[in-house]
């Protein structure tokens, strides 16, 4: 048989592996219940912008999380924040709920269909798998639920680290644990800024378009769903996958 070129894929999980349910990651279902779109679209788009930058700050200055109740408290004060600036006339338990619904509402995720299907025929194939990504503590037992966490050899998220891409330690970190070359290796990340810092480290960038499947991205060959990663990987293998 044929040597194979790539023999470890690296994931991202938003607009990779799987969806916001409701559209946004910030923005679950509950704060939709309490804030309806309309209403909440008619602010000005700048001033949400502005908002939703300023109650991040704290999230990603102070990144690191090490447990599922510090998650909820981080979120539930994003959204007393973004409640402050806009306005919008939530009470403190309304707050709560939404915090406390982010963090431990699993349903807030959606796999693509061809999440686990792509992840079983890598494993079977004999790939390491693992993932990169910027992410909370509620992500394991969230991809636990889903039926995801036991493909992956390992995981490489922000919040223990403490940092976010393309931060270096994201990617060394990953490389370390894949234990391969990092040209054997591939990328499948939706921002291409996190594609360019893997690809300096000699990793091969794959930009997931999932989020807007028109999208146009010149640099680096795009896949629409999980699924067609396997296609470039035979692609890229010389008809072996």
């Amino acid at each position: 048989m044929r040597e194979r070129l790539i023999n470890g894929v690296f994931f991202d999980l938003g607009w990779t592996l799987e969806r916001p349910a409701s559209g946004s990651w910030m923005l679950t279902n509950r704060f939709f219940d309490y804030v309806p779109r309309d209403v909440f679209n008619a602010i000005d788009e700048t001033l949400r912008k502005e908002a939703m930058a300023h109650a991040c700050r704290p999230l990603e200055e102070h990144h690191y999380t090490p447990t599922l109740e510090e998650e909820d408290r981080k979120f539930i004060q994003y959204f007393r924040d973004l409640n402050a600036f806009l306005k919008l006339g939530l009470s403190e338990e309304q707050i709560f709920d939404i915090g406390h619904d982010h963090t431990y509402n699993f349903s807030n995720y959606i796999l693509f269909d061809s999440t686990i299907p792509t992840l079983k025929t890598l494993k079977e194939h004999g790939y390491r798998v693992g993932v990169i990504s910027d992410t909370w503590p509620s992500t394991v037992p969230q991809q636990k639920e889903a039926g995801t966490y036991d493909y992956y050899d390992f995981l490489v998220l922000s919040f223990e680290l403490g940092v976010l891409k393309p931060n270096p330690r994201m990617y060394e970190t990953a490389l370390e644990y894949m234990g391969l070359p990092a040209e054997q290796t591939i990328y499948v990340d939706d921002l291409t800024m996190s594609l360019d810092k893997a690809q300096t480290y000699g990793i091969h960038g794959v930009c997931s378009i999932a989020d807007d499947p028109s999208r146009i991205v010149t640099n680096y060959p795009c896949v629409r769903h999980p699924g067609e990663v396997l296609d470039l990987l035979k692609e890229m293998n010389g008809g072996v996958l």
